[in-house]
């Protein structure tokens, strides 16, 4: 297994990720997690590692922090830069093309108040290595937000479509993407693993929500009949309780160092 490069998808993220109501779910539960730390003012410095075209990142650029925006794809960061083209963002975004292990070399990163990792960890061969990569990153009482793909979440829809079988040789082979250009990631994480890995790096866990608590369980029909205000309003409600954000898509953490 290696680490997953997304010159081949960057296309695809736009619609998939970004764009949408998953895209508005995400943003909401982001920006809720946040809020107490981004009120304190304008002037964080943020890095967002493996941040692909750097939506959220943008967003806090336009309030005012100073960002990085770091990805291992070139395609990716392109479509980030036309981006911020758009949006007049390019003297507070600086663009580095380069892996997440790679960015302590950087001496203009290290000392963050933010370190953003986003849907990044479950396509990492050695995720847990990369959360002590991300520590070092990090000015003492910095904070880092971390979302992950589910497992659990994962699980539950092969449960949910009889899907034994291949649930059975996932967890036997350890292999769980899809096909080429699947957004399915190759190594879905647990909550407990990842709650352990951030323990030996260092974290305290200041904030726990689940992304796409319901919205994944919902038909299309239903999704359609009701306003998209609603879904991310009871999301919003639902992500921080159980046993709701434990069969959520994704988990978000945000994390503080000493």
């Amino acid at each position: 297994m290696t680490d997953r490069n997304f010159d081949d998808l960057a296309h695809r993220f736009r619609q998939r990720i970004y764009g949408g109501l998953k895209g508005d779910i995400r943003l909401a539960v982001l920006n809720r997690d946040l809020a107490p730390l981004l009120s304190k003012g304008a002037g964080l410095k943020v890095v967002d590692a493996g941040g692909g075209q750097g939506q959220f990142a943008m967003d806090l650029a336009e309030g005012g922090h100073r960002v990085y925006l770091a990805d291992i794809s070139a395609q990716m960061l392109q479509q980030a830069e036309e981006q911020l083209a758009g949006r007049g963002l390019g003297e507070r975004v600086t663009l580095l093309h380069r892996p997440l292990q790679a960015l302590p070399e950087l001496e203009e990163v290290r000392g963050s108040d933010l370190v953003l990792c986003h849907a990044v960890l479950e396509w990492l061969e050695q995720p847990r290595m990369a959360l002590q990569q991300l520590a070092t990153l990090l000015k003492s009482g910095g904070h880092l937000s971390l979302t992950f793909y589910n497992r659990r979440a994962l699980e539950f829809r092969l449960l949910q479509r009889g899907s034994f079988r291949q649930l059975d040789r996932n967890i036997q082979s350890g292999h769980w993407g899809g096909h080429p250009g699947s957004l399915t990631p190759q190594n879905p994480l647990k909550l407990e693993w990842v709650q352990d890995w951030l323990l030996q790096a260092g974290f305290s866990i200041v904030a726990h929500s689940g992304i796409r608590c319901f919205h994944d369980f919902m038909t299309p029909a239903i999704r359609e009949k009701l306003p998209a205000a609603a879904i991310v309003d009871k999301e919003l409600e639902y992500s921080r309780l159980e046993p709701y954000r434990q069969l959520a898509r994704y988990v978000h953490l945000l994390c503080r160092l000493p």
